[in-house]
């Protein structure tokens, strides 16, 4: 996530407002998301989380709400996935019938 110039400081300037990952915390509880960890950055980005929804509507509907309201000048989404999801969809693309090819493939 990061954040625009005026909000970094208004953290700065303001002691109340620099616990933000509480703030976003709240956010994904609100959509009944389970935060996993917030870490603060610097340079493109200011501020990773790490969070869990219940569906991806959940997770849209967050990132609408948080745009709308202005809590970040933009951020990135990253789906994760865990190791064993991961080695099966390995498979699942060697294992599926398809006429697709790249440009460069063999």
């Amino acid at each position: 996530m990061k954040y625009h110039n005026d909000q970094k400081v208004g953290m700065i300037n303001d002691d109340t407002q620099r616990d933000r990952a509480e703030v976003h915390r709240q956010a994904i509880a609100d959509f009944s998301g389970k935060p996993i960890a917030q870490y603060g950055s610097y340079g493109e980005y200011d501020m990773a989380y790490i969070y869990e929804t219940p569906d991806e509507k959940s997770l849209a509907a967050n990132l609408y709400l948080t745009d709308s309201l202005g809590l970040a000048k933009y951020c990135k989404t990253i789906p994760l996935i865990d190791q064993d999801e991961f080695v099966e969809s390995l498979k699942l693309a060697q294992n599926t019938n398809t006429n697709y090819r790249s440009a460069t493939a063999e």
